[in-house]
């Protein structure tokens, strides 16, 4: 990450390390790949252990006019903050934060897996200049529902990154609950149509659920999913439509993620059906729901019958 600032063509910037209760002497490390570059500075995170403590330490303590986010393994296009402030200082009354695309590539091989590349052609946006400023009143929607803006990606108004904290309860969909919680401020988004940022996944991501976890892991990770959107529901103004949707993928959640594939091949069948009548709770009519509650409760039902006989 050091490699990926100092290449920046634009060179008026200061990078906050975070140090997150580090055990591999990250400060010494630091010290000695920056020298004395007094825009390099190492402060100890003073909010909850992990990412979202770790984002809320660095927004306490910048000092610029505009701030930007990178993990620790990801990396920039060298113009990247170039091209997103000198959008930022033409047009201060029109844009508060710069977005671009990202590419996901695979540590392990190298090899590009996604050009999360943006379709705008069904956008309202005005040109300026080769970037595209979004209709604000279609900005949170479209993030609710897919992706507008992304973390590695921006360059904002120092006081817009500010107004919203990283939520210290979730230890995934962290991301996607800053960025929904920033696109409901009524923001200026403007976008630039190419990849600025590489994102490189590994196979300990938090949020890699391809397969061959723990179910204790996978239960990590699902139950994190819920308590976002749990968050959206109760904690963001949304109108009818928005409201549904939400319920709809917080019911699945419940039960797809949670009940099905989490606790029943753990044949924990009681805590199964508590999640298929949460879901249920927010989609009553919903026949496959019931379905699988029903041949849940069969399961518990032969499973104690089993445990009395001694099998």
């Amino acid at each position: 990450m050091i490699n990926t600032v100092l290449k920046q063509t634009f060179q008026n910037w200061e990078l906050l390390f975070i140090d997150d209760g580090s055990t591999d002497k990250t400060k010494n490390k630091i010290s000695l790949l920056c020298g004395n570059d007094v825009r390099i500075r190492c402060i100890d995170n003073v909010h909850t252990k992990g990412p979202s403590g770790a984002r809320n330490t660095g927004l306490d303590n910048a000092q610029g006019k505009y701030i930007a986010y990178q993990d620790s393994d990801d990396e920039w296009i060298e113009s990247h903050l170039e091209t997103m402030v000198s959008y930022l200082e033409k047009y201060p009354d029109k844009i508060d934060v710069m977005t671009a695309d990202p590419l996901r590539k695979y540590e392990e091989t190298r090899e590009v897996f996604n050009y999360d590349k943006l379709d705008l052609s069904d956008f309202k946006t005005t040109d300026l200049g080769g970037a595209y400023l979004f209709d604000k009143s279609e900005i949170f929607d479209r993030q609710l529902r897919g992706r507008v803006v992304t973390t590695q990606c921006i360059v904002g108004k120092a006081d817009i990154l500010k107004s919203v904290r990283w939520n210290e309860r979730l230890n995934a969909a962290v991301d996607i609950m800053y960025n929904l919680e920033l696109c409901s401020k009524n923001i200026n988004v403007c976008h630039v149509s190419q990849y600025h940022a590489v994102y490189w996944a590994h196979s300990d991501n938090l949020t890699n659920v391809s397969g061959g976890h723990s179910p204790e892991r996978m239960e990590r990770i699902h139950s994190a999913f819920a308590l976002y959107w749990e968050l959206v529901l109760t904690t963001l103004k949304l109108d009818q439509a928005q409201t549904e949707f939400v319920e709809m993928n917080l019911a699945k959640c419940y039960a797809w993620h949670l009940a099905y594939h989490t606790f029943e091949p753990q044949k924990k069948y009681t805590v199964a059906i508590q999640y298929y009548q949460k879901a249920l709770a927010l989609l009553p009519n919903d026949n496959h729901i019931k379905k699988a509650m029903k041949k849940a409760k069969f399961k518990q039902f032969f499973n104690k019958l089993r445990a009395g006989h001694g099998d």
